[in-house]
């Protein structure tokens, strides 16, 4: 977890408003692309078995063996790439995810819209402090994933969902009058009951 989270640390494709205080910012774990580079080594062992194996022939096995190892690189290098150019943005309003390597892609969901959060942790999550914090709204929702203490993530949105920064009441009216409400019914039924 990023400690005292500043605008600063905010990238410029995720816009704020003046009086929006940040709690957190992240990117998930590089790890995330290991299985990227277990495919980039895959097609590059394959590629060169095939470049220099019994049916290669003498012209194209150089060429053949030169593109396996390009692709092979390029694989786990755009999986890096991306992950390097994803920012997750939690303020006391919102959540932002920012993708995009030569494109960029913003999706921002408000934390009073926020209906559920969880956290999830896989096996090597839980060992390593790693794990996924989905917010759903009725929308849509966002995903923070292979951040670190995704617990201490998800209590933060939590702490905050249903705040948008006003301090009016989720719900309208006083006690007084739902039970006003709830009293008219209750005369409405009885009276259709009968």
């Amino acid at each position: 977890m990023t400690a005292h989270a500043t605008r600063e640390d905010v990238p410029e494709a995720v816009t704020l408003a003046d009086d929006e205080t940040v709690l957190w910012t992240g990117r998930p774990r590089l790890s995330a692309s290991i299985p990227a580079a277990v495919v980039g080594v895959a097609v590059a062992v394959v590629g060169l078995g095939v470049a220099v194996g019994p049916a290669a022939t003498a012209t194209a096995a150089p060429a053949l063996a030169a593109l396996a190892v390009l692709v092979g690189l390029a694989i786990p290098g755009l999986a890096v790439l991306s992950l390097a150019n994803t920012r997750y943005v939690l303020t006391d309003r919102a959540a932002s995810v920012k993708r995009g390597v030569v494109g960029r892609r913003v999706a921002r969901a408000r934390l009073a819209t926020v209906e559920n959060s969880a956290y999830e942790q896989s096996i090597t999550g839980s060992l390593f402090g790693y794990g996924t914090v989905t917010l759903e709204t009725a929308a849509a929702g966002v995903s923070f994933r292979r951040v670190d203490d995704p617990q201490a993530v998800r209590a933060l949105v939590d702490e905050h969902a249903g705040n948008d920064g006003d301090s009016r009441e989720s719900i309208p009216g006083s006690i007084d009058a739902w039970r006003a409400v709830r009293e008219e019914v209750g005369r409405l039924r009885a009276t259709i009951e009968r």
